[in-house]
């Protein structure tokens, strides 16, 4: 298992604190890829879907394909760490990377795509519709996403701490838009896991109504079992600009991840 860097003096006060949230993730640094198949986690090419699989639509049109997890590359990776990730299977992921759903409206779930393939030699490449091909959004050429495990830290839980946090925290995982699997992730807005237990029970969340209804009241407490499952960044080397230069959020209950229902995941978008 992996340790923190030696902590400065003036975190000396937080150091028990600090080591007993310090949570292991998966990061990623990319590299350009010429094969549009490539196996492993990857932005863009052609996804590795089940067999027989359609290309995923929205209301809109079809989806953009962002990336892919590749699991069984993943636990090569991760060891004992986050033990509930799968130790195989592929996840792909397509969302309206035009439009750019918020997330906070159960109707935003027809603009993400979630496609899982339990078994990585089963996987199959889908080449994208013509239409996103003369759009300009079909991203033939991969970024490789080469995973390494490290550790992540929360947001400020006192706001005594000195900024000496902030900076270890970004010296961890590479800042705000880092590209992550599992651990804190790096809020740019509120925590969002309410939001993603409200909003897949069927709430509206884009103003305080949705957050201050005695059903919102009833379901709250379920917000705890909500997880990072992957932090997309904003980054002018993939591409892809999440708003005003924020982040995507793909979280999960425990339970469902255990189970790998993907289908239940909650996708989001914040920037600043």
């Amino acid at each position: 298992m992996l340790e923190l860097p030696p902590l400065p003096p003036s975190l000396d006060a937080w150091r028990e604190r600090i080591e007993s949230v310090a949570a292991p993730c998966v990061l990623f640094s990319a590299r350009d890829a010429e094969d549009p198949d490539m196996p492993g986690c990857r932005y863009g090419g052609h996804p590795l879907v089940p067999p027989g699989t359609q290309w995923p639509r929205s209301p809109r049109g079809p989806l953009v394909f962002v990336g892919q997890l590749d699991f069984a590359e993943l636990a090569a990776c991760r060891g004992e760490a986050l033990p509930d990730l799968p130790r195989d299977g592929v996840l792909a992921l397509f969302y309206d990377a035009q439009e750019q759903r918020w997330g906070f409206d159960p109707k935003d779930s027809a603009y993400r795509k979630l496609l899982w393939t339990p078994r990585r030699a089963e996987a199959v490449p889908l080449a994208p519709p013509q239409e996103l091909v003369e759009a300009g959004m079909a991203f033939d050429l991969p970024l490789r996403l080469e995973p390494r495990l490290g550790l992540s830290l929360p947001d400020f839980w006192d706001s005594r701490a000195p900024v000496d946090y902030v900076v270890l925290r970004e010296r961890l995982t590479g800042g705000e838009h880092a590209h992550q699997v599992g651990g804190h992730p790096w809020w740019i807005q509120n925590d969002a896991r309410l939001e993603a237990q409200l909003v897949t029970h069927g709430l509206y969340c884009g103003d305080s109504r949705g957050f201050g209804s005695p059903e919102a009241r009833r379901l709250e407490s379920g917000a705890t079992a909500w997880r990072l499952l992957w932090q997309i960044g904003s980054d002018d080397q993939t591409g892809f600009i999440w708003g005003d230069a924020g982040n995507l959020y793909l979280l999960i209950r425990d339970q469902d991840l255990r189970a790998c229902r993907f289908d239940l995941a909650w996708l989001g978008l914040q920037c600043r």
